[in-house]
């Protein structure tokens, strides 16, 4: 059971308003669904009475007045905090629900000014158990793999809050030179991790297991592993699978790429810290044949950094491919424009971030 950790010790800085700070505990909460006593509290610096305190608590239909001299107007939910001469107020959630989900807000009145502060209420979910899928672009029928070619694969950890984190291993050795950038993308709560492996298949490979680990507290013993056996074909079979699928097939122009920042890049205003690394992914989907990628910084080619595309066919044949760059940020960078182009034999598409930095 998730222990909720949230007591005064916990104050961190929420708001500023005309130089008053509201100070909240905690900053954010990421509970399970159905925790319990979940205390959310707004104080003033320097225990400064408060003239009033309202909240408003996700999923109540209308704010109301927090105080330790009042009933509060909500089933299963009740005061809490050092009362308004103290500076303090706010609430406890006897049992936290979905429709608790979201922004809880606290209006502290000092001395006739109004404060807001806010808390940040999201659940934690487990993620679906990892993945590892093997790029299309991969012979491996049969589950056996060419020597001397590269073995391409994904690992996905989806649905997820928090992200999980992700690790490989092979044969119980620590992958780490293979692997490309952990990209992560946010969609509605629910954080989705993927990374790429990319290693030519060695002799020794042969009936080792690749695997990947899922780390996150609400797997069973905290992580779940996923594995991938890798066999030597006994005879080479060098066709190449997408090109064969083109031939066969119509051309099918992909659509115009997609540049995605991962959840996991810090960001301010959509500007990158300097210093920080930046990782980003180029998605073009469902064309036939598969694009390929070429990226740019202004007009300079982008060699380095660069994850091995990664190819997922479709049950039509459409392929989508998919590339992550991953970038230490200059400050130099300011101002220039990230360019991924998508090369088809039905011609190119591009796509553009333009570079805001901050130290």
């Amino acid at each position: 059971m998730f222990k909720f950790l949230a007591t005064l010790v916990l104050l961190a800085p929420c708001v500023l308003s005309s130089g008053i700070e509201v100070l909240t505990a905690p900053k954010s909460a990421f509970v399970a669904e159905g925790h319990r006593n979940l205390n959310l509290l707004c104080e003033i610096p320097g225990s400064q009475p408060i003239d009033f305190c309202i909240v408003k608590v996700p999923g109540v239909a209308a704010p109301f007045a927090a105080s330790e001299r009042l009933p509060t107007p909500v089933q299963g939910i009740t005061y809490f905090g050092r009362g308004w001469n103290r500076g303090s107020c706010g609430v406890t959630l006897s049992q936290v629900e979905e429709k608790h989900g979201g922004t809880f807000e606290c209006i502290l009145s000092v001395a006739g000014q109004t404060y807001k502060g806010t808390i940040d209420i999201a659940f934690r979910v487990a993620p679906e158990l990892p993945v590892i899928e093997v790029s299309s672009n991969v012979d491996d029928s049969n589950g056996e793999f060419d020597y001397g070619k590269p073995l391409i694969a994904r690992c996905a950890a989806r649905n997820g809050w928090p992200a999980a984190k992700l690790s490989w291993h092979l044969d119980g050795k620590p992958v780490t030179n293979e692997l490309g950038a952990a990209f992560t993308e946010v969609v509605n709560q629910k954080a989705t991790v993927e990374q790429f492996y990319r290693k030519p298949v060695a002799v020794e490979d042969n009936r080792k297991q690749l695997v990947c680990r899922a780390e996150h507290e609400l797997y069973p013993n905290g992580f779940v592993e996923t594995a991938l056996p890798i066999k030597l074909r006994k005879s080479h079979n060098n066709a190449n699978l997408i090109q064969k699928d083109a031939i066969k097939g119509v051309e099918v122009r992909p659509s115009t790429p997609q540049l995605l920042v991962s959840s996991d890049v810090q960001t301010s205003d959509g500007a990158f810290k300097v210093g920080s690394t930046m990782v980003v992914e180029c998605v073009a989907r469902d064309g036939k044949p598969a694009a390929s990628f070429l990226w740019f910084l202004d007009d300079q080619l982008v060699y380095e950094g660069l994850s091995t595309p990664f190819l997922t066919k479709s049950t039509r044949g459409a392929i989508t491919t998919q590339q992550v760059l991953q970038r230490v940020v200059k400050a130099s960078d300011s101002g220039k424009t990230l360019i991924c182009k998508a090369r088809h034999p039905s011609g190119t598409s591009e796509t553009r971030l333009k570079l805001s930095t901050y130290n």
